[in-house]
């Protein structure tokens, strides 16, 4: 969701590291980087707030929660459209994030999006969240297929990692340069320069810098 659905990373940015200012540790971009982008929560937290009691882990990602969870965000450019014609060739979708369920519910009541999904898988969904398979295995099931006839937008590497792990064919979204060598088959600033066709034959595929969606209602595909 974040990154590919909205424009979110600087919220995110913003509400860890204040929280981490807060408590008197530095976190610089390659921690952020590495350990907060495309992470579940609970990584996030055991990794920097290492030093801490459970208890005390515990009220700290209340405060960040709070922050992330009302700070409105921009959808990311072109991601509106491609999912209108998405459900316009009943195309099912899915939404995987290592969010929690009531961000979730605010993102998709904010831009009228609530039931664009037929399935959503957030991070208390699996045991293990990104990098892990876990949750586009899931998201697979529940679309009713194998994750490998699965197409994925990521748009950061434990993100790209879960989903090529899985089977699933990944397509970059954002400016990290290093998606591509762990998985992505292409690389987009947005969803704006994306060329996509749909038709109704064979199977989802990347090719000659363009992505073949088969709309036949038997492959379905899903997405971050």
């Amino acid at each position: 969701m974040d990154g590919v659905l909205i424009q979110s990373r600087e919220v995110i940015e913003h509400a860890w590291t204040t929280v981490a200012r807060q408590y008197g540790l530095s976190v610089d971009q390659a921690f952020i980087d590495e350990h907060i982008h495309g992470r579940p929560g609970g990584y996030t937290l055991k990794t920097l707030f290492a030093e801490f009691d459970e208890a005390q882990q515990v009220a700290i990602k209340r405060e960040v929660d709070a922050i992330e969870q009302v700070t409105n965000c921009a959808l990311v450019p072109g991601v509106a459209t491609l999912i209108a014609r998405l459900r316009e060739h009943a195309v099912p979708l899915s939404l995987v994030t290592s969010s929690w369920r009531a961000r979730v519910e605010h993102v998709l009541q904010q831009h009228d999006l609530t039931s664009a999904f037929d399935s959503i898988i957030c991070r208390d969904d699996v045991r293990s969240g990104k990098p892990a398979p876990d949750p586009y295995r899931l998201a697979a099931a529940q679309l009713g297929r194998q994750s490998d006839e699965c197409l994925v937008f990521e748009d950061s590497v434990s993100g790209v990692q879960s989903a090529v792990s899985s089977g699933a064919l990944c397509i970059g979204i954002g400016d990290d340069p290093t998606l591509t060598a762990h998985g992505a088959a292409g690389l987009y600033a947005d969803f704006t320069r994306l060329a996509l066709r749909l038709d109704g034959r064979g199977a989802h595929g990347y090719a000659d810098g363009a992505l073949f969606i088969n709309t036949h209602p038997t492959q379905r595909f899903a997405r971050s």
